[in-house]
This record gives C-alpha cells, sequence and structure tokens, in this order.
C-alpha cells in the first residue's frame, strides 16, 4: 500500500505503510530521546556499521561504547598477571 508522508513544509511520495509489528521494534524497556546530530556523522557511522536505520545506528554505537569499557576494564584486570609461554 502506498501513502504520502507529511514532515513539516515538505511531502515525500511513496512511503511504503507497513504493518505496525514491522513499523517499529518493541519499546519495552526502552525511553524515548531526541537529539539534534550532524547527519554527515550519522551517515557515515551508517555506513560504517552497515546499520539498516538511524536508529540502529545510535543503538549500536552506544552497544559499541559500553562494550568498549568491558573491554578496557578486562585488559586492565589482566594487567598484572603473569601469563605462562606457550610449549
Amino acid at each position: 500500500m502506498q501513502a504520502s508522508v507529511r514532515h513539516d513544509n515538505f511531502i515525500r511520495m511513496p512511503a511504503t505503510v507497513k504493518e505496525a509489528s514491522e513499523r517499529r521494534p518493541s519499546r519495552e524497556g526502552k525511553v524515548r530521546k531526541e537529539f539534534w546530530l550532524d547527519p554527515k556523522t550519522l551517515r557515515r557511522a551508517q555506513a560504517i556499521l552497515g546499520t539498516a536505520t538511524e536508529r540502529e545506528t545510535v543503538e549500536v554505537a552506544l552497544d559499541m561504547i559500553a562494550f568498549r569499557r568491558e573491554l578496557l576494564d578486562g585488559t586492565r584486570a589482566l594487567s598484572g598477571l603473569e601469563i605462562d609461554p606457550i610449549r
């Protein structure tokens, strides 16, 4: 099914109308935030991450930052250990 989508002063046509379950992922456990982001930086991150949507791009980038912290914490925890040579 085709429908137009109105955004402030312009209309983009046509837009595919999807079923509600396809349109948005579960909102359970999530909070709504609004940000002003540089579109060029967002597109660059999306291309690097290979994500399908801007929202997914932001979520993956935030997950990567949390994972980076876990890696750093793990490296610090292991830094004082002696490692036996491989025989």
